[in-house]
């Protein structure tokens, strides 16, 4: 489905496999198949609507902040700034990459961002990584979700369980250590309720 241009969320809404599963196939196969993306991309025909969808507000002035950081600094944002306002500028970036990458960004938006934030596409490794934190974060949220259980490790009964357990348990350490940046923090809380849990705390009852 991929291959024959069907994007992601399409994919998710015929099947009602869910997010994370769709995506991480999607990320196997591209990994297996160099041109699975190439074929989407030549396949896919956007809607009027995908093309047309208007720039959200907020969007230049993040983009112009961001701009203004690269030309003071020649560097891009870092999720782990001491600077508040560069670890927001990192995350925005992370999560408009996400989406390209995922093929949910509009086309519209695409163009924008390529025009106003020439390179975006190709961040520092700081936004890549900051964009796979976002990812896995989802991630455990749909596996709490559909098990009712916080991933396992050890004893996990796959890899994916086994990597989003020991995500959840650095994301403990850190917090431990005070390391865990503040928006991360906010983010745990407010979407996996409970994430950090006793020490010595393995599967919860569903």
């Amino acid at each position: 489905m991929f291959r024959a241009g069907i994007p992601a969320a399409t994919i998710i809404r015929l099947t009602g496999v869910p997010r994370s599963t769709v995506f991480r196939r999607i990320q196997v196969a591209k990994e297996r198949d160099s041109t699975l993306r190439s074929d989407h991309i030549a396949s896919w025909k956007p809607t009027p609507e995908r093309e047309t969808k208007a720039i959200p507000s907020g969007w230049e002035t993040r983009a112009q902040t961001i701009r203004e950081y690269r030309e003071r600094t020649g560097c891009w944002p870092d999720q782990h700034s001491q600077d508040a306002e560069a670890r927001a500028m990192a995350r925005w970036l992370a999560e408009r990459l996400a989406a390209w990458r995922h093929l949910e960004l509009p086309c519209g938006h695409e163009a924008w961002l390529d025009e106003q934030i020439p390179g975006w596409k190709q961040p520092s490794r700081a936004v890549r990584d900051a964009q796979r934190w976002v990812e896995r974060l989802d991630q455990l949220v749909t596996f709490t979700s559909q098990t009712g259980s916080w991933p396992r490790y050890p004893g996990a009964a796959d890899d994916h369980e086994r990597v989003l357990g020991v995500w959840r348990h650095v994301q403990r350490q850190k917090l431990s250590q005070g390391t865990l940046p503040p928006e991360q923090l906010a983010a745990l809380d407010s979407q996996a309720p409970g994430w950090q849990g006793p020490k010595d705390q393995g599967r919860r009852k569903s």
